[in-house]
């Protein structure tokens, strides 16, 4: 089985009277994959290897919102492997994020 990675820019929706979140949208979702990018994935805390893993780092399948930090590390990554699938795209994505302050999901199932 092959690494499959989704990224997407979420824009959240938050109550104006209590100031709460109470939902999101999703756009911009981009497409990559590869061996190439698990080192990224475990410097983001997004994948452990499986004899360390705990009901709090299990990511496998699941959505993560990156923090700021961690998309700065994701655009130097995707900026040294250019030649990666998606490389490209992705440090598109994540520029527009960080331009309009925004939130960046990624995904991954191997």
């Amino acid at each position: 089985m092959s690494l499959s990675i989704e990224c997407r820019r979420r824009k959240q929706f938050i109550c104006p009277k209590c100031g709460k979140i109470v939902g999101h949208t999703d756009s911009d979702e981009i497409s990559f994959g590869g061996r190439v990018w698990y080192p990224l994935l475990e410097k983001l805390g997004y994948y452990v290897p499986h004899d360390q893993l705990t009901e709090d780092n299990d990511w496998y399948g699941k959505d993560m919102v990156l923090t700021s930090e961690q998309m700065d590390d994701a655009f130097r990554f995707a900026k040294v492997h250019s030649d990666a699938y998606g490389a490209e795209s992705l440090a598109m994505l994540i520029a527009l994020v960080k331009y309009e302050n925004g939130l960046l999901v990624i995904n991954a199932d191997w």
